[in-house]
């Protein structure tokens, strides 16, 4: 059996906080129920508290106490009657041993037990309840420092973690491609959602990553579509599908964008290449001491180049780039750090500020590359009527679009490509593993229409 490495997790938050002793304290998420109901909310563990103890269960708590290097789980009490409807849970010590900690006792010996350590100080998260320190340690309670040291130690992710969001990425992958081999003329969006839903379910993953995006056609213009309701009645759209898996609580988000019909319509492979195309020399560009946001720029630069060889856009590359022409087709960023939660914490280091341009003020992270962090690469470009009546609006960008060719491209909705990388002290590394290349979509679109 595979240990979580909570004690590990907790040290390296405790050397990113900086100081020499005191205690950290942390309380995992509690079963909430529906409103005038008894029907519980599926229950998803608060994320930093899951990354310092490797716990998926509610009512748990965690300490650390720094200057002894001593990793303490608190185990949520299941009384007799409790265990007939949920059943007998794991004992203090299979607990402790399976998450990685030097002591296990209940939640509710959290006082007594902390009150042994006489902490001066008690480190702990602005939004997490502390009554269950009691009022002996009330007066020791620092909400404030732990948070950013915290978010600094989940960046920077560790072989085991590297390992479980491969897996991740596998489940996902796997379960796209029997997508694309099964997605018909005919179908649902829906049928689509419940078919990924059903595959990774099946291969242990613990729920989607975030809401699954089927989208086809026009649909694939709303970049976080979720409807999920409307027939694939033409075989001359495309289908986006933006969907990851939840394995072991971490997250995978993977995007591919397929035809609906066996192969490509010609305006959907225009399209469909560019992007692909920005995807792929983003990666390659990628690499550790690098800058996000130039990933960002040069993928931008790659749409403008492609979008300029379509008749899209005309005039110099430079001036469209210099009034951010682009953002106009692709309003979001090129990614984004993940890990257990999708949109994952740090891409905005303290100091750093958004850059309110198009496509630039929606930059989810602004940071240098360094190893062991894991980002998504996940260029798009899209036919957004607002955002291209807006466009219009503006002399300074619209004397660089041809509208009419825009109108001739609008059926193509919107095309994405998503992979999961993790940054190396050499360049990087893909964890995904999925078809994305025209010849190998047709391909196994070929399936599809011969079943």
């Amino acid at each position: 059996m595979q240990v979580y490495p909570a004690k590990q997790h907790f040290a390296k938050t405790a050397k990113n906080l900086n100081v020499a002793s005191g205690v950290i304290f942390v309380r995992g998420g509690e079963t909430i129920i529906h409103p005038d109901s008894d029907t519980e909310y599926e229950f998803h563990q608060d994320s930093n508290f899951y990354y310092l103890s490797g716990v998926c269960e509610p009512g748990f708590a965690a300490a650390y106490d720094i200057a002894s290097d001593t990793a303490i789980l608190f185990v949520n009490h299941v009384s007799a009657d409790e265990a007939v409807w949920i059943g007998v849970p794991p004992s203090l010590d299979a607990y402790r041993v399976a998450h990685g900690f030097d002591q296990a006792h209940y939640t509710f010996d959290v006082e007594k037990v902390l009150s042994t350590l006489k902490p001066s100080t008690i480190y702990t998260l602005e939004y997490m309840n502390t009554e269950q320190l009691g009022t002996s340690l009330a007066s020791t309670i620092n909400h404030r420092a732990l948070l950013d040291p915290l978010h600094e130690a989940r960046v920077f992710k560790d072989e085991f973690e590297i390992d479980v969001m491969r897996r991740a990425n596998r489940i996902s992958s796997d379960a796209h491609v029997t997508l694309m081999k099964e997605t018909r003329l005919g179908m649902n969006e829906a049928e689509v959602r419940g078919r990924f839903v059903g595959l990774v379910l099946s291969k242990n993953s613990m729920y989607e990553a975030y809401g699954t995006i089927a989208a086809r056609g026009r649909n694939a213009a709303v970049l976080h579509y979720t409807k999920n309701n409307q027939l694939l009645d033409n075989a001359d759209e495309m289908i986006l599908v933006d969907a990851g898996a939840t394995f072991e609580n971490y997250a995978s988000d993977i995007t591919r964008t397929w035809p609906v019909g066996p192969t490509f319509s010609p305006l959907c492979r225009d399209i469909y290449e560019i992007v692909l195309d920005m995807q792929k020399q983003v990666i390659q560009a990628c690499g550790p001491n690098k800058q996000w946001e130039d990933m960002h720029n040069l993928a931008n630069r790659v749409a403008a180049q492609g979008l300029l060889k379509l008749g899209i856009l005309h005039g110099p590359i430079e001036a469209i780039l210099d009034n951010f022409v682009v953002g106009y087709f692709m309003p979001h960023g090129i990614g984004h750090l993940i890990g257990i939660d999708t949109h994952d914490v740090g891409g905005y280091p303290t100091g750093t500020e958004r850059v309110n341009k198009p496509g630039l003020r929606y930059l989810r992270a602004r940071s240098e590359m360094l190893p062991n962090m894991v980002f998504t690469v996940e260029p798009g470009l899209y036919f957004v009527d607002d955002m291209l009546n807006d466009a219009k609006s503006l002399p300074e960008v619209a004397q660089y679009i041809d509208f009419d060719k825009v109108a001739e491209y609008r059926c193509v909705g919107g095309v994405r490509i998503e992979d999961n990388i993790v940054i190396t002290e050499s360049g990087y590394d893909n964890l995904t593993a999925c078809p994305k290349e025209v010849d190998e979509l047709e391909s196994i679109r070929a399936v599809a229409y011969k079943q």
